[in-house]
């Protein structure tokens, strides 16, 4: 099984290595969106009237565009891969279901850390924010989060047969997270039915342990608890979307 999934995830970083389009977009839409994202933030004069510090929540917006980018590029390329019959063809080739979703997730994994620590490296800088005593939780958390949208990115790429196909459930997952994920509003204030449904979006656990940890000034280790449930459901969407990998489409 091993040999199978490093497999398809070689296959599939070669493919992006040999795009320079994609390398070329994958460093600059984050840098042009957090350039958006200072930008903005440093024209509202009000939230140091506040005392609100930027630098504080920056890597709040950093986590969402982490998730955005690892959750739209493994849904769509794994949907182009079934349209062009690269996965049709996998099956004909003996691999099976769990084999492939893991190689997938592996593939993806790989391209969206890297990614992530180009974002970490840009907002760091962008909003001067001190990351040394705290790397290695942030570090850990943002990797985390890449990979479970990496996870659930292949999950509901099931359901999609086609490029269009997808193109609904991008806002579908993409809009529930920025507003119940505590980033934009937070959880306490919502109504009680959205703070339950707040307990499915993985984001929100992401934030959760950014914000003791960079904001609170908490140690990694009191706040455990939000990071294993995040693992757990990358755990979860991985198992899922093994079992719901179609055979035949």
């Amino acid at each position: 099984m091993i040999a199978s999934v490093k497999a398809i995830a070689v296959r599939i970083n070669r493919q992006f290595l040999r795009d320079r389009r994609f390398l070329g977009l994958s460093l600059m839409v984050p840098l042009l969106i957090m350039l958006l994202i200072k930008y903005v933030l440093d024209s509202l004069p009000g939230l140091e009237r506040l005392g609100v510090h930027v630098s504080d929540y920056a890597m709040f917006f950093a986590a969402y565009l982490v998730h955005f980018l690892a959750y739209v590029l493994s849904t769509i390329v794994l949907v182009g891969d079934r349209t062009t019959g690269t996965l049709a063809r996998m099956f004909v080739y003996g691999y099976r279901r769990r084999e492939i979703v893991f190689g997938y997730v592996g593939g993806y994994s790989t391209i969206a850390a890297g990614q992530t620590a180009f974002i970490l490296v840009l907002t760091k800088y962008l909003f001067d924010i001190n990351l040394l005593p705290d790397i290695v939780p942030v570090a850990l958390t943002m990797f985390s989060l890449a990979v479970v949208s990496v996870d659930l990115g292949v999950f509901i790429s099931n359901f999609a047969r086609n490029e269009g196909q997808v193109i609904p459930f991008i806002p579908l997952v993409i809009l529930p997270t920025a507003l119940l994920s505590g980033i934009a509003i937070p959880i306490g204030d919502l109504p009680t039915v959205l703070q339950w449904c707040s307990y499915v979006i993985p984001l929100r656990y992401a934030v959760e342990v950014l914000n003791a940890v960079l904001v609170n000034h908490q140690p990694f280790r009191d706040n455990l608890a939000p990071f294993l449930i995040l693992v757990g459901i990358g755990a979860g969407l991985l198992a899922t979307a093994s079992f719901t990998l179609k055979e035949r489409e």
